[in-house]
């Protein structure tokens, strides 16, 4: 069985203590609620001043009646500053990431792919890699008539804010890597198979669009394959920040580019407008070209590059158990205890002899210690392979018990010869 070879920053993560796929997606979530519940604290000055600004809303407070249908529509339509606003406070999740990592589990940055060298060059790289996919994508929604792209009204405000959303987009597209790839997928390749860990982490990063409106199945399956390709580029270049580029450059060539819905998201400031006309099944409708057959090509297609390059380079190795450091250090243990050992176990540095050496007191020889390591706790020496009932019984040293070397074989065989101690028997 062929698996995915385990880059450097993966086996450094193998230091801190791996937990269950069901454990592990609880910390994940647990983290992930602790950073959005303080990421909402810094939300809601920027929400009371929306909702005091919008007419609607002081109306109804003005006539004390409550509208949840009006509540919701207006909660729906925020304003571009304030989705702008958002993005950028997505920072706060990676902060959050990260601060846990290296409290709780003594992991650093660059066990989450935050690797120095080479990092721009790698950014660059990315982002090229998004707009080509994203491309391609709407390409074919353009050539099967099922999208329509036109010159977009651009007023001087509106290129500040396309400006700023590639800014937002570039925060909000390296967070969510961090939580799936960074920190949820590697931290699952501590104790499963790497391409268990890329299957997990794809899977958790399509349930968190699942709020998303418009939300279809092939729009699962489309970013369950997504989630799938950031995982593979993931790992083929060892680093994070060239699949947050290339997430964060689809999202904003999507929305602020082509003028289509991100995820089911409301439309942005753009620089053109595309209409989505015909089968729905191929431009994802409502929910943006995620939702459609097009991005499923394109995205089985990129898979498909990805592992072929992969395969070149040779990433796929025999699958191998997953072998824990905490977990061979508890077998060390155990096995010491029944009286085992394990030559090549890492971390004991010495063996046993080396061990009651250590603690030796002064005038004792070795060989007293090296027959006090193997005495049994009822004070009588007992031999290697012996069983219990032959304790003591060591004179003959398992030679014929009528043959010693003060009665050599020759003495028993002539009763009439009287041999002596016959020193030749020692000479083999």
């Amino acid at each position: 069985m062929k698996d995915i070879k385990k880059p450097e920053f993966m086996k450094a993560a193998m230091q801190a203590r791996s937990h269950n796929a069901v454990l592990e997606l609880l910390i994940a979530l647990i983290v992930l609620f602790v950073g959005q519940f303080l990421v909402s604290m810094l939300q809601v000055p920027m929400m009371v001043v929306y909702l005091l600004g919008n007419a609607d809303y002081r109306e109804m407070m003005l006539n004390y009646s409550v509208d949840l249908q009006r509540i919701t529509k207006i909660l729906q339509n925020t304003p571009d500053w304030f989705i702008l606003a958002n993005l950028f406070l997505e920072i706060g999740l990676v902060v959050i990431f990260l601060v846990y990592c290296r409290l709780f589990e003594r992991r650093k940055a660059n066990t989450l792919g935050f690797r120095k060298k080479g990092c721009i060059f790698e950014y660059i790289k990315g982002l090229l890699i998004g707009a080509a996919a994203f491309i391609a994508a709407y390409a074919i929604c353009i050539l099967t008539g099922s999208a329509n792209m036109n010159v977009g009204t651009i007023t001087g405000a509106n290129i500040l804010y396309v400006i700023g959303f590639f800014g937002g987009y570039l925060i909000q597209g390296m967070a969510e890597e961090v939580i799936c790839r960074g920190y949820f997928m590697v931290s699952l390749t501590r104790r499963y198979h790497v391409s268990t860990a890329v299957i997990l982490s794809a899977v958790l990063f399509s349930l968190l669009h699942s709020s998303n409106p418009g939300i279809s199945f092939l729009a699962y399956m489309n970013i369950f394959l997504f989630g799938i390709f950031l995982s593979l580029l993931f790992i083929r270049y060892e680093n994070i920040w060239i699949v947050g580029a290339a997430h964060s450059m689809w999202n904003f060539l999507q929305g602020n580019v082509f003028g289509v819905q991100v995820s089911g998201m409301s439309l942005q400031p753009s620089l053109f407008e595309s209409d989505l006309v015909g089968s729905t099944w191929i431009n994802g409708g409502s929910f943006g070209l995620e939702g459609g057959f097009a991005v499923t090509v394109v995205l089985l297609l990129a898979n498909a590059l990805v592992l072929r390059g992969m395969s070149k380079h040779g990433f796929f190795v025999e699958a191998e158990p997953v072998d824990n450091p905490h977990d061979r250090a508890a077998r060390e243990k155990r096995a010491l205890q029944q009286g085992f050992y394990q030559g090549n176990a890492p971390g004991n540095g010495q063996n046993i002899f080396s061990q009651n050496r250590s603690q030796q007191q002064p005038g004792e020889t070795g060989r007293n210690m090296e027959q006090e390591a193997f005495r049994p706790q009822g004070g009588e020496m007992q031999q290697a392979g012996q069983p219990e009932e032959k304790k003591g019984e060591y004179e003959n040293m398992g030679l014929n018990p009528e043959e010693t070397p003060w009665r050599p074989k020759e003495a028993w065989e002539q009763e009439d010869k009287k041999t002596a101690f016959d020193q030749s028997y020692f000479k083999d």
